[in-house]
């Protein structure tokens, strides 16, 4: 029975891993170690935990390194002139260092998520960046440099004092 919850367990976390873009795993362990998106409570441990992950894919990298310079090789001799050699040799550390990082790191950011961050005011920098057509009141219009709205005023109005 319990092997069977297990195996149930280990499914279902597969599936939701398998499911959610690559892209979204990156840039959230990107914010995870980020000092100013999380507090130190989450930073410094999913650093150390990217840190660990990191050098335990170390020795995998070294046994990969027949499968890996091939494939770095084949890539330079297509043309891609802008191929990092690291991103391609390193690989399994790489991506352990991001394995590290989300184990360590959401835990703890659900928790201080939970207890801290969903408790505060949100600051300007984690609202949601909107258009700023959307922000701008009806009847302005834009300034030179695409930001700060500007108020426009008929000319028949301009000069007459009214309110």
């Amino acid at each position: 029975m319990r092997r069977t919850r297990r195996l149930a367990a280990g499914a279902v976390l597969a599936l939701a891993v398998q499911s959610t873009p690559s892209c979204l795993l990156v840039e959230y362990s990107d914010h995870l170690v980020d000092e100013r998106t999380r507090g130190n409570f989450v930073t410094q441990p999913a650093s150390i935990g990217g840190l660990l992950g990191f050098i335990i894919g170390i020795p995998i990298d070294i046994v990969g390194l027949p499968i890996t310079y091939p494939i770095y090789r084949l890539n330079k001799s297509e043309g891609e002139e802008n191929l990092d050699p690291l991103s391609t040799l390193l690989f399994p550390s790489f991506v352990l260092w991001r394995t590290g990082v989300l184990v360590i790191g959401a835990p703890l950011d659900l928790l201080e998520f939970t207890f801290y961050r969903a408790w505060q005011r949100p600051s300007v920098r984690e609202l949601p960046e909107l258009e700023i057509d959307e922000l701008r009141p009806a009847g302005q219009e834009q300034d030179d440099d695409n930001r700060l709205p500007r108020a426009s005023f008929d000319a028949s109005v301009q000069g007459t004092g009214a309110p």
